[in-house]
């Protein structure tokens, strides 16, 4: 029995989102614990940047140009360049650690952000 690439794609898509969620809802378990949240003030997707670029990566590497990564890596460093000279120029005072900080935040929403893209893009290529 043939399954079509698109169906074999979209569930592979889907199924990264499970784990996303997953992966989501066991660190907001953790949290609740009283020991976890006085040791570790992490949020629930800040696990999620080196998740997603596995997952670019594994959904991209089946299509006709390889895998999307180098590209989503590029424009994500370009990005974070551009997003840390603005904020050189608007807060002189600025430290690591706020540096760090909005660098990881702004990498949770572009890294979700291209994984959807490029989820959508291989689903449709293939169909």
């Amino acid at each position: 029995m043939h399954i079509s690439p698109w169906m074999t794609n979209t569930a592979t898509f889907l199924f990264q989102l499970l784990i996303l969620f997953i992966v989501a809802g066991f660190l907001v378990i953790l949290r609740k614990n009283q020991y976890f949240r006085s040791k570790v003030a992490i949020k629930p997707l800040d696990f999620w940047p080196p998740i997603l670029l596995y997952f670019i990566h594994e959904i991209s590497k089946e299509g006709l140009s390889g895998s999307f990564i180098p590209e989503v890596v590029i424009v994500w460093l370009g990005l974070t360049l551009i997003v840390l000279i603005w904020q050189i120029f608007s807060n002189p005072k600025l430290t690591y650690k706020k540096f760090f900080v909005t660098f990881w935040r702004f990498s949770d929403l572009f890294l979700f952000f291209c994984w959807i893209v490029v989820g959508l893009f291989v689903i449709f290529q293939a169909v």
